[in-house]
C-alpha cells in the first residue's frame, strides 16, 4: 500500500514539473516599470492586464524598485493598466506578445485627478530589449493569407531570416508532399537555419518536442487552420530549450469572445505546373496530379470573459 501511495507521489510530481516547464517555454512575459515624470520610482501601483480576446484579467502591485512582472502569459493582445492614487491613469492597449517573448511597458504617471487618464496604443512592432535571444514569427493573419499549397506548417518557418530549404521541401507534386508518414513529413522538415545542416533542429508544438526517431523530422504536424504562430529561435535561447541548431516552435491557437470560421477550396493540377527542362528536352509529358481539397472550420467561446 505504501510502496503505491509513493508511486502516486513520484507520478504526480513528475506532471506538476512538466507542467511547469510547458508554461515556460510556451508562454510570454509582460514586465516593466512605473514612474512619475521625474523619473522616481513609485511603489504598491496597481498594475493590470487584460487580455483582449477573451477578456481575463491578472493584477499586482510593483516592488519597492518600482518594476513588475507578469509571466506565463498566452499569446495574444493585451491592455496594460496602471492606477495610483493621486496620479493620472496610465493604459496602454493593444501590446502584441507572442510566444516566448518578452515585452516591456514602462509607464510614466502625471500627478492629476482621477477623471482623466493617459492612454496610448501599443506600436505594432515592438523592439525586446530584455533578453539577446535571436527569433522571429509568422502570426496567424499572415499565416491565413499566405498561400500554401501543400498546407504545410513548417513552410512558415522557411519564410523567415536565417532559414533555407531544402528543393524537396518546395515539391507539391509529389506523393510526399501530403506530409503523410515519415517519408512525407521528412520531406515537410527539410530545411537548416543559419547555416546549420537538414533535420538537426529542435521542433516543437505547444511547448512540447515532437521530433521523430528516425531523420529528427517533425511527428505530428497541425493543421495551418489552427495555427497562432510559427516561430524560429535561432541564438541564444535558454536552457529551457532541448538539443537543435535552432528551435522551431509551432503554437495553436486558444479561444476566443467571438465566433469566427472559414471555408477554403484548393486546388493542385499539373496543368498549372510548368515541366522541368530534362522532361521538355526528352520530350516527356507533364505526370497527371490532381488534387482537390474542400474543407472549413468554425470556432466560438466556450464560457465568455
Amino acid at each position: 500500500m505504501s510502496f503505491n501511495r509513493a508511486l502516486w507521489s513520484i507520478l504526480l510530481l513528475g506532471f506538476s514539473f512538466a507542467s511547469v516547464v510547458n508554461a515556460q517555454i510556451r508562454s510570454g512575459t509582460i514586465t516593466g516599470s512605473v514612474k512619475d515624470v521625474t523619473g522616481a520610482v513609485i511603489a504598491g501601483a496597481d498594475v493590470a492586464i487584460t487580455h483582449q480576446e477573451t477578456n481575463i484579467s491578472n493584477n499586482t502591485k510593483t516592488t519597492e524598485a518600482g518594476l513588475f512582472t507578469f509571466p506565463y502569459l498566452q499569446a495574444g493582445r493585451y491592455t496594460v493598466s496602471v492606477n495610483v492614487p493621486g496620479f493620472t491613469p496610465y493604459r496602454e492597449t493593444g501590446v502584441s506578445l507572442t510566444t516566448a517573448q518578452t515585452v516591456r511597458i514602462d509607464a510614466s504617471l502625471k500627478v492629476g485627478a482621477i477623471e482623466s487618464a493617459i492612454e496610448v496604443a501599443a506600436q505594432a512592432a515592438q523592439i525586446q530589449t530584455d533578453t539577446s535571444t535571436v527569433q522571429g514569427a509568422m502570426q496567424a493573419d499572415l499565416i491565413a493569407m499566405l498561400p500554401n499549397p501543400a498546407q504545410n506548417p513548417m513552410y512558415y518557418a522557411m519564410l523567415q531570416a536565417g532559414v533555407v530549404p531544402r528543393n524537396l521541401a518546395a515539391a507539391t507534386t509529389s506523393l510526399d508532399s501530403f506530409g503523410i508518414g515519415v517519408s512525407g513529413r521528412r520531406q515537410w522538415s527539410a530545411l537548416g537555419v543559419n547555416g546549420g545542416r537538414t533535420w538537426t533542429n529542435d521542433i516543437q508544438l505547444d511547448g512540447l518536442p515532437v521530433m521523430g526517431g528516425g531523420y529528427n523530422e517533425a511527428s505530428v504536424v497541425p493543421n495551418t487552420e489552427g495555427l497562432q504562430e510559427v516561430r524560429i529561435i535561432a541564438n541564444n535561447f535558454s536552457a529551457q530549450y532541448g538539443k537543435g541548431q535552432a528551435v522551431v516552435a509551432m503554437s495553436t491557437k486558444s479561444g476566443t469572445n467571438q465566433f469566427h470560421g472559414q471555408a477554403d477550396y484548393r486546388l493542385r493540377n499539373e496543368a498549372l505546373n510548368a515541366n522541368s527542362n530534362a522532361s521538355n528536352a526528352n520530350g516527356i509529358a507533364r505526370s497527371a496530379f490532381k488534387v482537390n481539397e474542400v474543407g472549413g472550420a468554425v470556432g466560438g467561446p466556450i464560457i465568455k470573459d
